[in-house]
C-alpha cells in the first residue's frame, strides 16, 4: 500500500510548456501524417522547492497541443494551485470533479481525460520526491534500475533503415507502421519477417486501420507469419464484444489499450486468457493512477505502456514499466527528437537497448531550458 505523506503537500505553482519540434522524416500513419513532435510539459511546485513533472498527450490533430494548452490554464490552474494532499491517487479526479460537467457538455472528453493524465504524473512526480524516493521504487522498492525499449514510429518504406539504426544502438524489437488504405502489403510482410533473428521481436501496428471484416481477413494472412503482436487492427470505438471476438478468432497476438478510455474495458481485455498485451498510454488516459491500479487487478506481465512523445512521458513510463513489469519492453520512438532526448539537463539515452534509471528522486530533473527555449512555441510562467 502507497505511504502517505507526513505532512500535507501544498501546491505553490503550475507553471507549463507548450513545445514543438519540426521533424526531419515525416512519421505516416493509416490516418494521417506527422510533420512535427508537439508536447506539453507541466511543472508542479510545492512550498518546499519540490518540482513534478507530468506531460499531456497532444499529438492529433496538428491544433490539438495549443488547444489543450489554453485549456490547462483557463480551467485547470486556478484549481491545482493551492490544493493540498497526501496521497496523489486519483487525487486529479477528486479536483476536477466540480468542473468535469463542463467538459461532458463539451463533448471533449478526450482533452479532459489527457490533462488529467499529464496532472496525474505530475502529482506522482512531486510526491515520490517529497518522499526522497524515485518514482520506480515507491510503487516497489524491488524495482529494475533500467527498461529494455522497442524501436516505434517506424514507416514501412524506411523499415529497413531504422532498424538497422535501432539494432546499432542495441535494440532488439522493433514495430512497424501497416494498414494503409484498408490493404495488406505481401511484399512488406515478407520483407520484415525475414529481417528478424529469432533473438527478436518483430510488431506491426494496424492504427486502427481495419473494419471488422478486414481485420477477420487480413488476421487470417498473418497467422503464416510470425510477427509478436498486431496492434489496433479495428476502432478503438469498437464494443467490447467486437474486440473479444476478434482475439478468440484468430492465432495472432492482439494488442490493445493505446486508445481505450475506460477502466472496466482495461480489465476485461487484460482478464481474457488469449490477451497478452494490454497498452494503456499514461500521458493519454487515466495517469500513473490507472496503471497502478490496473497491475493490481490483471497480470502485471500483460502491460506493456504505449508511449510517443516526449522525455517527461517517456522518463514516467519507463519508471512505471521497471516497477510492474520490468520483463516488458517500452515503445520509444526511433525518430530523432531532441524533446526526447535533451528536455532534462541529463541526457536521455539509449544503451544496449536500454533506458537506465537514475536514483534521483522521482523521475530526475531539472529540465534543459535551453531546448525549452529552443522549440518554446507558448508558456505559462
Amino acid at each position: 500500500m502507497l505511504r502517505k505523506a507526513t505532512i500535507l503537500i501544498k501546491i505553490k505553482s503550475l507553471r507549463s510548456y507548450y513545445l514543438e519540434f519540426p521533424l526531419v522524416d515525416s512519421v505516416i500513419t493509416s490516418f494521417g501524417v506527422m510533420q512535427s513532435r508537439p508536447c506539453i510539459i507541466i511543472e508542479l511546485e510545492d512550498f518546499n522547492k519540490n518540482i513534478g513533472y507530468g506531460e499531456i498527450w497532444c499529438n492529433f490533430p496538428s491544433d490539438g497541443a495549443s488547444y489543450r494548452f489554453n485549456l490547462l490554464n483557463s480551467i485547470y490552474l486556478k484549481n491545482i494551485v493551492g490544493c493540498e494532499f497526501s496521497n496523489p491517487e486519483k487525487l486529479i479526479d477528486r479536483i476536477t470533479e466540480k468542473f468535469k460537467t463542463l467538459f461532458i457538455q463539451s463533448g471533449d472528453m478526450g482533452s479532459f481525460h489527457n490533462i488529467n493524465s499529464g496532472l496525474d504524473c505530475a502529482f506522482w512526480d512531486l510526491f515520490a520526491k517529497t518522499q526522497k524516493l524515485p518514482l520506480n521504487k515507491l510503487l516497489s522498492s524491488d524495482s529494475q534500475d533500467h527498461i529494455s525499449v522497442y524501436a516505434s514510429g517506424i514507416n514501412p518504406d524506411e523499415s529497413s533503415e531504422k532498424i538497422k539504426e535501432a539494432r546499432s544502438i542495441g535494440i532488439k524489437a522493433f514495430k512497424v507502421k501497416i494498414g494503409f488504405n484498408h490493404s495488406l502489403d505481401i511484399d512488406l510482410l515478407n520483407s520484415l519477417s525475414g529481417n528478424v533473428s529469432s533473438e527478436e521481436m518483430m510488431m506491426l501496428d494496424v492504427n486502427q486501420g481495419w473494419s471488422s471484416e478486414e481485420a477477420a481477413k487480413y488476421l487470417k494472412i498473418l497467422e503464416n507469419y510470425n510477427f509478436s503482436w498486431i496492434e489496433e487492427p479495428i476502432s478503438a470505438l469498437s464494443n467490447l464484444e467486437e474486440f473479444i471476438n476478434l482475439i478468440d478468432s484468430t492465432e495472432c497476438s492482439l494488442a490493445f489499450g493505446e486508445n481505450i478510455i475506460n477502466f472496466d474495458d482495461f480489465i476485461s481485455l487484460g482478464q481474457n486468457e488469449k490477451s497478452k498485451y494490454i497498452q494503456p498510454d499514461l500521458t493519454k488516459f487515466g495517469g500513473v493512477s490507472l496503471i497502478n491500479e490496473l497491475s493490481k487487478t490483471i497480470q502485471s506481465k500483460k502491460i506493456w505502456i504505449h508511449f510517443l512523445g516526449s522525455a517527461v512521458g517517456l522518463l514516467t513510463s519507463a519508471h512505471i514499466m521497471s516497477a510492474i513489469n520490468p520483463d516488458a519492453f517500452l515503445e520509444t520512438d526511433i525518430n530523432m527528437n531532441p524533446l526526447r532526448t535533451n528536455l532534462f539537463e541529463n541526457e536521455l539515452k539509449i544503451v544496449d537497448g536500454k533506458i537506465n534509471l537514475s536514483d534521483h528522486y522521482g523521475i530526475g530533473g531539472p529540465l534543459n531550458f535551453d531546448t525549452i527555449n529552443k522549440y518554446l512555441i507558448s508558456s505559462f510562467v
